[in-house]
């Protein structure tokens, strides 16, 4: 699919439309990408990662360029998906999510929290964003974080071929997950209508 059908698709179909078939859905343009039986490597990651994680297998998604090869952030103009792009990856875990709020809580009543206002908008928005190589500040939650997902790095690198960086969304639920993107979805269609 190329980039002008993405655009077409974005400007002749809903909101709601566009999140099923582009954010949800099985196919994976990284993985459809670098390898035949995509659909079967999508299912190993998200079982793979499911078992590290120790959370459900649905509660598992890729978003982004590496979903869709182009960007459908607003800001970013359908950028194509390259090497210096991040792989987004959503993780559903009320668990999870509530543990690394805590943690930045329990840092900024101590000491400056480093990108403050992202941090705070996001968990407005009912997620946490992580790198791998975020500040941790010593804190435990965020230490034993680190320690879970650099343990299984080199593996996503060997077994799924993923050289980039994973940006790990943590999301409170899937109600969260829905309603950020039906918002940025929305803002991208108004900037395609706007430039036409």
């Amino acid at each position: 699919m190329t980039k002008e059908d993405i655009v077409n698709y974005i400007k002749e179909n809903t909101e709601k439309e566009i999140y099923y078939e582009y954010l949800l859905g099985q196919k994976v343009w990284y993985f459809q990408n670098n390898g035949e039986d995509f659909s079967s490597d999508y299912d190993l990651f998200k079982r793979f990662i499911s078992k590290e994680l120790s959370v459900p297998f649905n509660s598992i998604s890729i978003i982004g360029s590496a979903k869709t090869r182009y960007s459908f952030s607003p800001d970013k103009n359908f950028s194509e998906f390259n090497e210096d792009s991040d792989f987004d990856l959503i993780i559903v875990s009320n668990k999870i999510y509530n543990s690394i709020w805590e943690a930045y809580k329990s840092i900024s009543y101590n000491q400056y929290l480093h990108n403050y206002t992202a941090i705070a908008s996001n968990i407005f928005n009912g997620f946490v964003s992580l790198k791998d190589e975020d500040r941790n500040y010593g804190n435990k939650i965020l230490l034993d974080w680190q320690k879970t997902i650099l343990k299984f790095k080199a593996e996503l690198q060997l077994t799924f071929n993923i050289q980039h960086e994973i940006n790990y969304r943590i999301y409170t639920d899937w109600q969260a997950v829905e309603d950020y993107h039906l918002k940025g979805i929305s803002k991208l269609k108004s900037i395609l209508n706007e430039t036409n």
